[in-house]
């Protein structure tokens, strides 16, 4: 399950879930999350389409290629605790367990008249209550522990234009995450309940404890169908997945105006869409399963579009709105766990605004940004509204060392900080990003060409 849940990040309930609002590319990544008003040309491709009529002075063909982008949080490190339980073969051993109990007991109730005996039952019911006591301490350490995940890659050209910037642009993005539910307290509560009554019992009065051997097989056996079916069969306990894959094709477009007497840059990124979503809820002993009975296709058309407006003496700012037209895709639930149908749910993709300011210096650029709306999760974690400072030092035209800080301003636990850095040797464009808080991890990396 470890290897599923990590390709997949790589509530069972109808619900209208968004996808959330953060940028992978390095810079922005680096600099806190910040790029309205102070990105590059990979910003522009990405955030904010008008930073392409002001991002550089360069008018030949420049290449990104490629963009990579990661981000991955497991708080309270559910993938090694889903090992550690997987390792523990808790559904094996108890299963055993009940064999051995009902061989030495309910089959042979009338012809036990030694003491040996008696205590081979004893000693095989402690073993169910045991086994089921850890199972059930193991799961109740898991419920509710969310996992999420985001993958980037994305690959941007400059088209030379000397009237209107223009950039052709390809991403894609993975957006996934995860929660564990426990639906089988009751039923394990009542193995260990039932089974520790029979071992303490039994030296008292034998026949007494022993007709008690129907309490455990009330736990163990559940009605299917009007035929009894072993209980450990039917367990509930799962970990639900949900996200979407989404691959854009657009093209930037973006020019500087006069308007009212102020020269201001207005971008447009119209993009052809490709969705697929995935929805998935797998029981806690899964091993492996067919991906494809989860997902779902759609393919759409939206718009980013974005401001800029320079007001001289190295100061400037942006305005930023990704996905102007709401979109809402439906999710087709697949489901490995017995007696536990699948409810879809909808992925939605929101307008998502964004407004930042920055300053500009012949070696310091200094900025900040704000999510001015806020952007929903997929369901297993909170929502987010980013604040973001970040500033980026040159080194001499050599290198740039940037960092940067975020914060989610509806959890206040949730901060970052951010580091990076980027070269330009022979035209040729580097940069990395870093970011980790202890309960999240970000990494970005791109290169970049100019001919």
């Amino acid at each position: 399950m470890g290897c599923v849940l990590s390709v997949l990040v790589l509530l069972v309930s109808t619900q209208t879930l968004a996808l959330p609002s953060l940028s992978l590319s390095p810079r922005i990544l680096a600099m806190g999350g910040v790029g309205v008003a102070s990105g590059d040309e990979t910003a522009a491709a990405l955030i904010n389409p008008a930073l392409l009529a002001a991002s550089s002075e360069f008018e030949g063909f420049r290449v990104i290629l490629p963009v990579f982008g990661q981000r991955f949080s497991d708080p309270d490190s559910l993938l090694d605790k889903v090992d550690s339980y997987q390792a523990a073969q808790f559904e094996t051993r108890l299963d055993a367990a009940v064999i051995a109990y009902a061989e030495l007991g309910a089959n042979n109730v009338r012809i036990i008249d030694t003491t040996e005996r008696v205590l081979e039952i004893k000693e095989a019911a402690q073993d169910i209550a045991d086994v089921s006591q850890q199972m059930l301490d193991q799961l109740q350490q898991i419920t509710g522990r969310p996992l999420k995940g985001e993958f980037l890659s994305a690959v941007a050209i400059r088209i030379p234009n000397k009237r209107l910037a223009a950039s052709l642009v390809m991403s894609h993005r993975v957006v996934a995450a995860g929660v564990f539910e426990f639906g089988d307290d009751v039923l394990l509560q009542g193995m260990v309940d039932a089974a520790s009554i029979t071992a303490t019992a039994i030296d008292q009065d034998q026949l007494d404890a022993l007709e008690k051997n129907q309490a455990i097989a009330d736990q163990l056996y559940v009605e299917e169908d009007e035929e009894s079916v072993k209980a450990i069969e039917q367990l509930s306990s799962n970990l639900s997945a949900r996200g979407a894959m989404i691959t854009e094709m657009g093209l930037v477009l973006s020019r500087e105006f006069v308007v009212a007497g102020h020269d201001v840059a207005v971008g447009i990124t119209p993009k052809l869409v490709k969705v697929k979503t995935f929805d998935y809820i797998l029981g806690i002993d899964t091993a492996g399963f067919n991906a494809d009975l989860g997902q779902r296709e759609y393919t759409d058309f939206n718009v980013d579009i974005g401001l800029l407006k320079e007001f001289g003496s190295g100061w400037r700012t942006g305005l930023a709105v990704s996905n102007l037209f709401s979109k809402a895709y439906d999710t087709r639930p697949y489901s490995s766990v017995a007696g536990l149908p699948p409810v879809s749910a909808v992925i939605k993709v929101e307008p998502q605004v964004r407004w930042g300011i920055s300053h500009s210096s012949e070696w310091l650029v200094v900025a900040l940004d704000l999510d001015v709306t806020e952007n929903e999760s997929l369901g297993f974690e909170s929502s987010t509204q980013y604040l973001g400072v970040g500033a980026e030092l040159d080194l001499s035209g050599w290198g740039r060392w940037r960092a940067g800080y975020r914060h989610n301003l509806n959890d206040s636990d949730v901060s970052m900080p951010t580091l990076g850095v980027g070269f330009s040797p022979f035209g040729v464009h580097i940069d990395v990003a870093v970011a980790d808080n202890g309960d999240e991890a970000l990494l970005s990396f791109q290169l970049g060409f100019n001919f």
